[in-house]
């Protein structure tokens, strides 16, 4: 079983602009507390380990000192395969929707295969942009009591660990199962969408379907089609080879 779980070690908790040193500290001890160690923070703060943060860190003050600081999103971004936003609130960005244990058993595939998927987590007060959720593959909603749907960030961190950890035990009575994501299944980095996504918007600038001033919503519109399609990296590679192969020889 232990070696089930080691998958855990794949699984990224990624805080975005957390305006609270303690909340940084009780998010390190949720995840400990069911096997994930790899925190990421998005913030402009030069360091995040404190007094505040470290005692309500309690026991997972290395959880909290091995937290990697990232100035953008992106950045914190750039080694992931598949990413998961929460948000209490619906918004306008057609994400596929999932409740927390739904999305565990979708993550699950991915990092028992080695490869690195990310939960994202707003801000205490306004949760995630749009903009950051369109850097999602996922949305993730924890089903709360309408009448008082209040989850503070350490809390939403532990529900999202909780399930991710009975996603592993309930798959431990048989062999995760591996399969061969080196032969065109293995989703593309975050980097390479986002390098694939700048090539597009670069391109229908230049040829005037967009201006420079864009609002960006007609890229975000382009961002869900791929997003739903769940690319591999491979036929990420067909769509980015045949496009800049037409664009070379449209003349």
């Amino acid at each position: 079983m232990a070696d089930n779980f080691s998958c855990l070690d794949n699984m990224i908790m990624v805080l975005v602009d957390p305006s609270h040193y303690g909340n940084i500290g009780s998010a390190a001890r949720a995840m400990k507390t069911m096997g994930l160690s790899d925190l990421r923070v998005v913030t402009t703060k030069e360091c995040i380990v404190n007094d505040d943060s470290l005692a309500l860190s309690k026991g997972a003050a290395d959880i909290l000192k091995n937290a990697r600081v990232f100035a953008t999103l992106d950045e914190a971004l750039e080694d992931i395969t598949l990413v998961a936003g929460t948000s209490a609130r619906m918004r306008s960005i057609e994400l596929p929707l999932y409740q927390p244990r739904e999305a565990a058993e979708k993550i699950l595939p991915h990092i028992a295969n080695n490869m690195k998927c990310a939960i994202l987590f707003g801000r205490e007060r306004t949760g995630l942009t749009n903009e950051e959720l369109q850097r999602c593959d996922i949305h993730i909603n924890i089903d709360a009591n309408p009448e008082y749907s209040s989850l503070n960030l350490a809390m939403s961190v532990q529900v999202l660990s909780y399930e991710l950890r009975q996603a592993v035990l309930r798959a431990s009575e048989l062999p995760l199962v591996k399969n061969d994501y080196d032969d065109g299944l293995r989703k593309p980095k975050h980097s390479d969408l986002e390098q694939f996504y700048g090539f597009i918007e670069q391109n229908l600038k230049d040829c005037g379907f967009l201006k420079e001033n864009h609002n960006g919503s007609v890229m975000g519109q382009i961002r869900r089609v791929y997003a739903k399609s769940d690319m591999s990296a491979h036929e990420l590679r067909i769509i980015y080879g045949t496009l800049a192969s037409m664009l070379k020889h449209r003349h």
